[in-house]
């Protein structure tokens, strides 16, 4: 007999390959035999961002004794943005590529579709991976990342911080040439990848939002508590890397802005629980979108276990308690056991979540938006106060 789990044909699904970058990439040689980006695509990108700004800061620096560039070695927002959060954006596409695949195969190979559907199903999974390969949308990323990279440096240029952005000579304040590299080149390089894993987000999260609206064979008894789609719950980690990147900025910028203006202790735990709050919600909100199918299946699923309890329980009753049945006769027989089995049932779907969320998704989150920020604690508040805090959220 042929097993209809290993019958079914896989999806060939991504969100890592396809569109005008990726294809750049592999024409120049920085993917791996599997289309994939390595460490390798990491280190070069994270080199191509950060190399010409350091260059050009140390030679206006030695040509030009009105501007020193040499912030730019001390200026731990460069090396958050340029060098580490390029790294770990690109790196851990990998990861992500293979987890995402066995996420989108998991709907057909544990038969939460009906066959009837699993066409359907294949229609969606085919539209997003369109989605990510289309030319346009990068472009328009490229775009916005161009447009957002020259408003933040303008804005640089204007006012009088004495950073490494900016070189102050008698005709006012413009950019200097590792600023113009920074505008030009290591931040929209920053930008856009920060957007184009955006896309993939929203990608990801529209195609769920489609596969949520599909009739799933939901099961309520399944010892997940969560109808059998507990499995989900994996993919916030998918995207954990990308909070850390994200939150490793967040947390330089942090330092820095405190360093010319500083902040009480209350705002600065504010700013950061409200920083870790805000991704935790962001990435585990697609989860919610299959609420409404759970609480339906539990809805039902109350009702008719209920009723099939009422039924068998109250035959029960009647066999041998209404019935004056010897109870040693009970000794051995199955009925008790049916009892107990169907009882375990009904508790199994009054147990059943409507959100297929568990601890470790939440905890993965939490830890990727908050370690960055270590640091600049660190700086600011005992070891034992820190260590406390974080076991309190743990724990």
């Amino acid at each position: 007999m042929v097993n209809p789990v290993s019958s079914e044909r896989p999806i060939q699904f991504s969100l890592i390959e396809g569109g005008p970058f990726h294809t750049v990439l592999a024409k120049l040689g920085l993917l791996g035999k599997d289309r994939l980006p390595t460490w390798r695509t990491a280190l070069v990108l994270a080199l191509v961002a950060w190399i010409p700004p350091a260059i050009l800061a140390i030679t206006q620096s030695l040509l030009y004794a009105d501007y020193s560039g040499w912030g730019f070695f001390t200026d731990g927002t460069v090396y958050t943005r340029y060098v580490v959060a390029i790294m770990v954006m690109v790196a851990t596409e990998r990861f992500a590529d293979g987890r995402i695949s066995i996420l989108v195969n998991q709907f057909l190979q544990a038969r939460l579709l009906d066959a009837d559907v699993r066409e359907k199903f294949r229609d969606i999974v085919a539209q997003a991976d369109r989605r990510v390969s289309w030319s346009s949308v990068e472009g328009i990323l490229l775009l916005i990342a161009l447009v957002w990279s020259w408003v933040s440096f303008y804005f640089i240029s204007t006012v009088s911080v004495s950073g490494w952005e900016e070189w102050t000579t008698g005709g006012g304040t413009q950019l200097s040439w590792a600023g113009t590299a920074g505008e030009l080149l290591a931040n929209p390089v920053f930008l856009f990848l920060v957007l184009r894993w955006f896309w993939r987000f929203l990608v990801w999260t529209m195609l769920l939002a489609q596969v949520a609206r599909l009739p799933l064979r939901l099961t309520a008894v399944h010892p997940d508590k969560s109808g059998g789609l507990i499995f989900l719950a994996m993919f916030p980690a998918i995207f954990s890397g990308f909070v850390f990147a994200l939150s490793c900025v967040a947390s330089s910028s942090l330092i820095k802005s405190m360093a010319l203006l500083p902040q009480s202790q209350a705002f600065i735990w504010f700013a950061i629980g409200g920083w870790v709050l805000m991704m935790a919600l962001i990435f585990l909100a697609p989860l919610f979108l299959f609420s409404a199918p759970l609480y339906r299946a539990r809805e039902q699923a109350l009702i008719e276990y209920g009723r099939l309890a009422q039924i068998h329980h109250q035959a029960f009753h009647d066999a041998w308690v209404s019935g004056g049945r010897d109870t040693e006769e009970m000794l051995g027989h199955p009925d008790p056991s049916s009892v107990a089995d169907l009882n375990v049932c009904v508790e199994a779907v009054l147990d059943m979540k409507i959100v297929p969320l568990d601890r470790d998704a939440v905890l993965q989150l939490v830890v990727a938006a908050f370690a960055p920020f270590l640091v600049f604690l660190a700086l600011r508040m005992p070891l034992a106060e820190i260590l406390k805090w974080i076991l309190g959220v743990i724990l």
